[in-house]
């Protein structure tokens, strides 16, 4: 608790992960204290590598002085989202199979594979020539395209 503007108000901060709810903690701790309560004002002040210090705002993007260029200069490079997602390097024959639909294979890869990597279904960013190509899953032996980012050619 951060706060009590009043006898009816209280403020809290709150550091949590995934799959916390926001309204289920403040019901919980309502029932807590024996009696009832609602949140007011839900603010996220963080999500994974992203503050609101670092935000850009709405005013500024659509400001008509900006360029294409300043204004790729305000965005982070999409590697910044998924920084927490192991990265697996593929080759340009690789990449090109992968950006076509292809599943690669896992044997193929032994020694690439990020140990971070989940074998059974786990997610992986996959990189070609040093740029994002792809986030795809490893199943059943095989390197499968989940979403593809930007075509390799």
């Amino acid at each position: 608790m951060i706060g009590r503007p009043d006898a009816d108000t209280a403020e809290f901060e709150v550091s949590s992960g995934k799959g916390v709810y926001m309204r289920s903690l403040a019901r919980d701790l309502s029932r807590a204290c024996g009696t009832v309560g609602h949140i007011v004002v839900l603010r996220r002040l963080r999500v994974g590598p992203f503050m609101t210090k670092m935000a850009v705002p709405m005013d500024m993007m659509l400001n008509s002085e900006h360029t294409p260029a300043t204004l790729a200069e305000l965005i982070l490079p999409i590697e910044t989202a998924l920084d927490d997602i192991p990265a697996l390097a593929l080759t340009a024959v690789e990449a090109h199979a992968l950006s076509n639909g292809q599943p690669i294979s896992l044997v193929d890869l032994m020694g690439r594979i990020p140990e971070a990597a989940n074998p059974d279904n786990g997610l992986v960013r996959v990189l070609a020539a040093g740029r994002v190509l792809a986030l795809a899953r490893l199943s059943e032996g095989w390197l499968k395209s989940e979403r593809l980012i930007q075509h390799f050619s």
